[in-house]
């Protein structure tokens, strides 16, 4: 009989993309019947054990600085840069010998279900590392009792040298990270058959997994979901919903790639459009000088292009790269209906800029301070609509162009041709 296991990576505040995945695997109905996991993994892990979303949720909704920490010895601070603040107390944590994680144990307390924990058919293993004996702890829920759990869980989380080394019996554990950051060999020891493993990428070890008959579905964050130290609500709320996303896009429920749309919303956009796309290419490159053409076609979708073809997940990507120009949410599932149409109303919200302008920018070799990239789209698609592209800027704002046009075909797609 076949066993799912579940094993969560370690990975600080990142930790609440795990309860994204764990919140779609639900949703998907898929029986979990093992769960293991190391530092911030073995935290998540203890809810899903309880089978507690609700708690999971709250939890990752409330717990910051304040809730883990001293407020005498990290002040609240309110400012859009939390990371690079963060990060600079943390570096003065780490020269006084590490946070203390002590006040997780109340936050523990609160949301540990003993009584659902030990009673439910779901196992469990941590990973931790022993200290003082230099050896690596991996424990499993057989093992551990209402009063030592706290205690080992915690220690899978003590994340040295930024926390202190966690004292359980006399002797110094810290992060399972050391040993095992994703533990898949502890899953398959109790038992699992088939894994789906979340790889948050956090810092720490990586065993090669000795049972390769076992079948590992690896779910990864594909955006960026902040800070392992920044713990901030806002922040665990889109790494939720990222976690979410990516983990239905996993299992063929939605699509995308950083950005999410719903199930077959991006075929229907890549049939309904990518003719005329390729038409109107055509029409604005046929008169072009061959040597312009191989100058600016480098990139791989433009190669496609040039080989009279372009790709359904190129085509895809320019529509991701669009959303991104615009400043579209990452975590928000859209409809390409509604996705196109902000396309629309964020380019007339965007004002033109000039073409002396881009050249200043050019001449002085500021690509990367360049004006609103926005601006640029808005300037390609104004000479698309009067037919008069100036080529010499296509090569160095190739995505700006490829967007332009196809903002304008989706404008307009059967008044074209």
């Amino acid at each position: 009989m076949s066993k799912l296991g579940l094993v969560l990576s370690g990975g600080g505040s990142k930790g609440a993309y795990e309860i994204g995945v764990y919140a779609a695997l639900k949703m998907l109905k898929k029986d979990i019947d093992v769960v293991t996991g190391t530092s911030i993994g073995a935290i998540n892990g203890v809810f899903i054990v309880q089978k507690d979303l609700k708690g999971a949720l709250k939890f990752w909704d409330h717990i910051n600085f304040k809730t883990i920490y001293d407020e005498n010895e990290f002040p609240p601070l309110e400012d859009e840069n939390l990371s690079k603040i963060y990060m600079q107390y943390a570096k003065g944590f780490i020269n006084e010998g590490g946070l203390d994680i002590y006040k997780m144990k109340k936050i523990f307390d609160d949301y540990f279900k003993p009584h659902k924990f030990f009673n439910s058919n779901i196992d469990y293993g941590l990973v931790t590392y022993n200290f003082s004996k230099n050896k690596p702890a991996e424990i499993k829920k057989k093992d551990l009792t209402k009063k030592t759990i706290k205690d080992y869980v915690l220690a899978s989380a003590s994340c040295y040298p930024a926390y202190k080394p966690y004292l359980i019996n006399d002797e110094m554990y810290i992060d399972g990270g050391y040993y095992d950051n994703i533990p898949i060999n502890l899953a398959i020891d109790l038992g699992a058959t088939e894994i789906i493993a979340v790889d948050l990428r956090a810092i720490g070890f990586k065993k090669n997994i000795k049972d390769k008959t076992v079948d590992v579905t690896y779910i990864t964050p594909r955006n960026k979901i902040g800070s392992f130290l920044v713990f901030d609500k806002v922040q665990a709320r889109r790494a939720i919903k990222l976690g979410f996303n990516d983990t239905m896009k996993t299992f063929g429920k939605l699509e995308g790639d950083k950005f999410t749309f719903r199930r077959y919303n991006l075929i229907k956009n890549y049939n309904k459009y990518i003719d005329n796309y390729e038409k109107k290419l055509k029409e604005i490159f046929k008169d072009s000088d061959s040597k312009i053409l191989t100058t600016i076609f480098q990139t791989s979708l433009f190669k496609d292009i040039l080989n009279n073809q372009i790709l359904y997940n190129n085509f895809n990507h320019l529509v991701e790269v669009a959303g991104k120009t615009f400043n579209f949410d990452e975590s928000t599932i859209y409809n390409i209906k509604s996705y196109n149409k902000g396309l629309l109303t964020a380019l007339s919200n965007t004002p033109a800029v000039e073409l002396e302008e881009i050249t200043k920018q050019l001449k002085n070799k500021k690509l990367d301070n360049i004006i609103d990239r926005r601006k640029i789209v808005k300037y390609f698609y104004n000479q698309i609509e009067k037919g008069t592209i100036s080529f010499k800027y296509v090569l160095p704002f190739g995505n700006e162009f490829l967007v332009a046009l196809y903002i304008y075909i989706i404008k307009s797609p059967r008044s074209i041709y």
